[in-house]
C-alpha cells in the first residue's frame, strides 16, 4: 500500500467500455474477457490504447464499504453484485457496436492513490485514501476508478500495481 495521496485534475478522454453487474469472484473472468473483446474491437479500428485498461465502480457506498469487516468483506465477494465498467482509454471516438459503448470522459478532479499488492488488499488503501480526503475536508463522489498498471500473471503479486481514482464532488 501507497500513502502518495494527491488532488489531480485530469482529462480521461474517449474510451470503450463494457457494462458490468458482477460479484467480486466473477470480475477477473469478466475483466479477461472484456479486455480481449475491447482490445480486438480498437485494433479492428486503427485506433491505439492510450492507457491502462480500467474499471469504473458505480453506486459507491463509501460508509458501508469502508467500515465492513473481515468476515462480512468475505461474504460480500460472494453476494454483493458490484456495478462497474470495464474500459480501455482509445485515441480516437469511435461508434459503439452491440455492448461495446463509446464514452468521453470530461476533465474533473479526482485524489490518486496507488496501491502495491493483490487486489483483495485493495480495501486497505482505499481507507487510507478516503481518511486523507476526509482530513483535507474532501467529499468524493459515490465512484472510483481503479487502473491496472500491470498483468497479474506477469508479475510477482507484491508487485501488482493499481491506480486508484475517486473524482470530487
Amino acid at each position: 500500500m501507497a500513502n502518495d495521496f494527491e488532488i489531480i485534475e485530469q482529462n480521461l478522454g474517449y474510451a470503450i467500455e463494457i457494462e458490468e453487474t458482477a460479484s467480486a469472484w466473477r470480475m477477473p473472468a469478466i475483466f479477461s474477457r472484456d479486455y480481449q473483446r475491447i482490445a480486438e474491437y480498437l485494433q479492428s479500428k486503427g485506433a491505439e490504447i492510450l492507457d491502462f485498461p480500467y474499471a469504473r465502480y458505480q453506486d459507491m457506498n463509501w460508509d458501508v464499504e469502508l467500515n465492513r469487516g473481515k468476515l462480512a468483506t468475505f461474504f460480500s465477494l460472494f453476494t454483493k453484485k458490484w456495478h462497474f465498467y470495464v474500459g480501455m482509454p482509445s485515441s480516437v471516438a469511435l461508434p459503439g457496436k452491440d455492448d461495446l459503448k463509446t464514452v468521453t470522459h470530461p476533465s474533473q478532479h479526482y485524489v490518486r492513490g496507488t496501491h502495491f499488492g493483490p487486489y483483495k488488499d485493495c480495501s486497505g488503501t482505499y481507507k487510507a485514501l478516503f481518511n486523507w480526503a476526509q482530513h483535507k475536508g474532501l467529499t468524493l463522489k459515490n465512484e472510483a476508478i481503479e487502473y491496472y498498471v500491470n498483468d497479474p500473471r506477469e508479475v510477482d503479486e507484491a508487485e501488482i500495481e493499481t491506480v486508484i481514482m475517486i473524482p470530487l464532488k
